[in-house]
């Protein structure tokens, strides 16, 4: 299995590089906008949890929503200190915490929102155990990412550093994910795959990527990673006509049982 874990973006350069090497573009920010509008649509001032918010990329997203207010956690200072320094938008509040330890009140929120973080927490039976405590009855979790049984979702990142996709198979299955959910009184509401268009170009992507803010890119050695960015920014030198970058993440919808 993939080590689990945060990973440590305390350190080096990783946490002021993410905003730049993760960043929401228009097209992909109203892709997602549109995507969370129905879960939220249902509540006049809906609570949203932004758990593993990183530098506030969603939360902020989220806090657009009309009435929304977002409690972002995060364990890492660096990138909390980020999502900080970014102009206020909206109402939002941030916080360091841990996924197993919510410092939360019970039956405080309606929405849980978890972006490209399942796959980093250690005792995941712990945290849907936590988000069962502190959303309200029928509340759910929107839980963005990538798992071990869906390889289709990344064909750029894949191609040009094919070792990234080993390590993504060892990531959680949808299965494992609902198995554990489920025993904390959670169903399956809804899977569904999104289309993103990350990036408009290889260029775009290979500066993206030279900043190796993504789990998988960080976990490879480093006489790798320069030989797979190399051929990766050899082929955006010679794309005289750029496609776009497009990405498809899996969201699963899991509703808490009355």
């Amino acid at each position: 299995m993939f080590d689990p874990g945060p990973v440590l973006y305390d350190e080096g350069d990783l946490s002021s590089n993410y905003p730049v090497a993760r960043m929401l573009s228009a097209t992909t920010s109203a892709t997602w906008s549109d995507v969370l509008r129905p879960f939220l649509a249902g509540y006049r001032r809906p609570t949203v949890l932004d758990l593993g918010c990183g530098t506030g990329r969603f939360s902020t997203l989220i806090s657009q929503q009309p009435g929304a207010t977002v409690i972002g956690l995060d364990p890492s200072i660096a990138m909390l200190r980020k999502a900080l320094s970014a102009p206020e938008t909206g109402d939002i509040c941030y916080a360091a915490a841990e996924a197993e330890r919510l410092p939360i009140t019970a039956s405080s929120c309606d929405v849980a929102w978890m972006s490209q973080v399942i796959h980093h927490i250690r005792d995941r039976r712990a945290c849907a155990a936590e988000l069962r405590r502190v959303l309200r009855p029928h509340g759910v979790v929107l839980i963005r990412g990538t798992f071990g049984d869906r390889l289709d979702g990344f064909p750029t990142l894949f191609r040009f550093f094919p070792s990234s996709r080993a390590l993504t198979a060892r990531f959680p299955t949808i299965a494992e994910i609902v198995e554990i959910f489920a025993a904390e009184g959670f169903f399956l509401e809804a899977s569904q795959r999104v289309r993103q268009q990350t990036c408009d170009g290889l260029r775009e992507f290979a500066r993206r990527t030279k900043l190796r803010a993504d789990s998988t890119l960080v976990r490879l050695p480093d006489w790798e990673f320069e030989a797979c960015q190399k051929a990766l920014e050899e082929a955006a030198l010679s794309e005289q006509f750029p496609s776009p970058v497009v990405e498809t993440i899996e969201l699963l919808s899991l509703r808490a049982y009355q």
